[in-house]
């Protein structure tokens, strides 16, 4: 079963008219980016563009210091965001960003990604919300330490008409996770699908790392989980294409967009290589960020669209 909608989305890395959401990936901070610094790659900016009436962008942002209980500055923006989808035409969630100041600070169930979860679990919980609903998203640590006022930024991507959570057969839902992983499961979907315009299909990809089943695989070798994290996308591509019945989703193309995210910028040439050896048509943009467990050393989300 595939979304009840056809949208009119593109997504370029030009400058276009109106875009609904316009991403600064070039180190700029809220609102204009994620305050990320720029690695390299194929592009520094995307504009997300669609009509008026199909979706909008939704940017918040709460005070969040780096010594503080993260789950305070998720419930409160989780909770604003579920207040505007219903007071809006918009009322569904295609697409989540998160950034927030040291996201592995913290031990156990204190560490700060950890206690993000449970901040968001507490207003989707209060809502009445499903984890097994949501979205695709993205949760990576940002490093605000030379600004005098942090935040915890969640961008989100509505639009008038759901689409269609899609999971990777080689990962567990994020929503299954076991306890050891802290004490409220992540809530997102591994990809939101959603139908376009000249009986094209488009994929929003979830921040995807070196995770086999629920566990980190190859722990400190950040080209090893390169790798992994590329075959959890082939996967998750290949699953897609069956679900919507798209074939040509099965692969990336001269059209998909990666978003790289490495925890030491060092790492980030031989990951280029890496990624332009396996993907040659796709356009990359690495930025230097924090993943949502320590182990992690490499994340990757893309826009993807055939």
């Amino acid at each position: 079963m595939g979304p009840v909608h056809t949208y009119s989305l593109e997504v370029g890395t030009s400058p276009t008219d109106k875009p609904v959401l316009d991403i600064a990936l070039d180190g700029r901070g809220h609102p204009s980016g994620p305050g990320l610094d720029f690695l390299g790659g194929d592009y520094d900016h995307e504009f997300w563009t669609a009509p008026e009436d199909q979706l909008c962008a939704i940017v918040l942002s709460e005070p969040d210091d780096p010594e503080a209980d993260a789950a305070r500055a998720a419930e409160v923006l989780y909770r604003k965001l579920i207040r505007a989808l219903g007071e809006s035409r918009f009322g569904y969630p295609l697409r989540l960003w998160n950034y927030l100041p040291a996201i592995n600070h913290g031990q156990g169930d204190h560490e700060r990604y950890r206690r993000f979860c449970v901040g968001r679990g507490r207003a989707l919980e209060a809502a009445g919300l499903n984890d097994a609903r949501m979205c695709a998203a993205t949760a990576i640590g940002s490093d605000q330490s030379r600004s005098d006022q942090p935040v915890m930024q969640l961008v989100a991507l509505v639009g008038a008409a759901p689409g269609i959570s899609i999971e990777n057969p080689r990962q567990v839902s994020a929503w299954n996770y076991p306890r050891r992983y802290g004490p409220r499961q992540p809530a997102f979907a591994r990809a939101t699908g959603i139908d376009l315009k000249n009986g094209r299909a488009g994929l929003l990809i979830s921040g995807t790392a070196s995770v086999i089943g629920h566990a980190t695989a190859h722990s400190g070798d950040s080209l090893a989980q390169t790798d992994e994290a590329a075959s959890n996308l082939d996967a998750l591509l290949g699953h897609a294409a069956g679900v919507m019945n798209r074939p040509h989703l099965a692969r990336f193309n001269a059209d998909s967009l990666a978003r790289v995210y490495v925890r030491h910028a060092e790492d980030w040439s031989a990951i280029e290589q890496r990624l332009r050896k396996r993907w040659p048509d796709v356009k990359l943009c690495a930025l230097r960020g924090d993943v949502c467990r320590g182990d992690l050393l490499v994340e990757i989300e893309a826009w993807h669209t055939a």
